[in-house]
């Protein structure tokens, strides 16, 4: 698959998956408490919490992301500043949008801060630059996406890594983008469908977010 291809289902799986989490995000109540009726009226209320507890863990799923997208652009964008690379602002933007996607979307989205490296600065600059990504990639995939992301949506570090690794595999890059909300979302729900209290390990929610749907 060529480059060109390869950024651009990239770069279609985040826009998608953005939208999906966005559209879930501010309509997911009224969508849940639609779905709820079809439940017994016996179970219903277990389940809308299920569904409160699922809500959760989405929004700490964003806020994470954010978080991971935010320390990868700040460290490419540093250290092409620091090297004076030009357009170190913008392609440091280009950095932050292509850390939604796990694991590599920060290199992928790199590629272009290595062409105007090499162009402006030169093959040693541009080699410099291919370390700082891969630096960027390797603090994102080992520390940032296990630790940040587990902790926010309260599964285990090693789920977070073996779950973006399933999905990848078995749905490609609109997998691995789906993997940790999706079992995140299941994790908090079961524990409240079998009588467990997820929300103990969410942190910072509001609670306009855990009033029932």
């Amino acid at each position: 698959m060529s480059t060109a291809a390869t950024i651009t289902e990239l770069v279609t799986a985040a826009v998608l998956v953005l939208f999906t989490l966005i559209f879930f995000l501010y309509g997911g109540r009224s969508i849940w408490q639609y779905v709820t009726k079809a439940f017994p009226a016996s179970v219903r209320d277990r389940v809308r919490a299920a569904g409160r507890a699922g809500y959760a863990s989405l929004i700490g799923y964003a806020r994470a992301t954010f978080l991971v997208a935010l320390t990868d652009a700040a460290g490419v964008g540093a250290g092409l500043a620091v090297m004076g690379v030009p357009l170190a602002l913008p392609l440091a933007s280009l950095v932050f949008f292509g850390a939604f996607i796990p694991l590599i979307g920060a290199v992928v989205a790199g590629f272009l801060a290595v062409v105007v490296a090499l162009l402006a600065k030169g093959i040693g600059y541009a080699l410099i630059t291919v370390g700082l990504l891969i630096a960027v990639n390797q603090l994102e995939a080992h520390l940032l996406q296990p630790l940040v992301m587990g902790r926010a949506v309260s599964i285990h570090p090693l789920a977070v890594v073996l779950a973006i690794a399933a999905g990848g595999v078995l749905a490609g890059v609109v997998g691995a983008l789906l993997a940790v909300p999706t079992v995140a979302f299941f994790n908090n729900a079961v524990q409240v469908l079998l009588g467990g209290n997820p929300f103990a390990d969410v942190a910072d929610v509001s609670s306009d977010h855990l009033t029932e749907v």
